[in-house]
């Protein structure tokens, strides 16, 4: 449920290439500037991956920052090489977009007839639906341009 809640998808790919021959076309992807995001290698099998689009400009310690962010791990089958994604938008604009939508909701419970707070919290209600959407296009952002880099196809 709260995968769901915070746009995390996880989903299996399956390749051709055996388990080096993929790592290493992985880590070639990883260095061409001229994709979308970025990434690196966290241990022998394990990958993670960042959209370039900042959703926060600034600088804050211990804060994540991108758009999306994608965690990879190569698995070997029977049948070849498997492809684990964890795929999830910037958690503040799901976190945001919520807490957004239950302020315009509680505001608009609390206006009665008052027109200036029913503007204020549809408005709420509205900033909210669109922090989700945007959290919903970043994450479908970094999966498409990783499938279409790694030509994968979904098990």
């Amino acid at each position: 449920m709260i995968d769901k809640i915070l746009n995390i998808k996880e989903l299996n790919y399956a390749s051709s290439l055996n388990g080096d021959n993929l790592k290493q076309k992985i880590e070639d992807l990883f260095e061409r500037p001229a994709i979308s995001f970025f990434g690196n290698f966290t241990s022998q099998t394990e990958f993670a991956a960042y959209d370039k689009l900042s959703v926060i400009s600034w600088y804050v310690p211990n804060f994540k920052r991108k758009s999306a962010y994608l965690k990879g791990e190569i698995l070997k089958s029977g049948k070849g090489t498997l492809i684990k994604l964890n795929i999830r938008p910037n958690t503040m604009l799901s976190v945001a977009s919520i807490v957004s939508v239950l302020v315009g909701i509680i505001i608009l419970i609390a206006a009665g007839s008052s027109t200036r707070f029913l503007i204020v919290g549809s408005f709420f209600i509205l900033v909210g639906i669109l922090y989700y959407s945007f959290g919903i296009f970043s994450r479908n952002r970094l999966r498409t341009n990783f499938e279409k880099t790694l030509d994968l196809h979904k098990v």
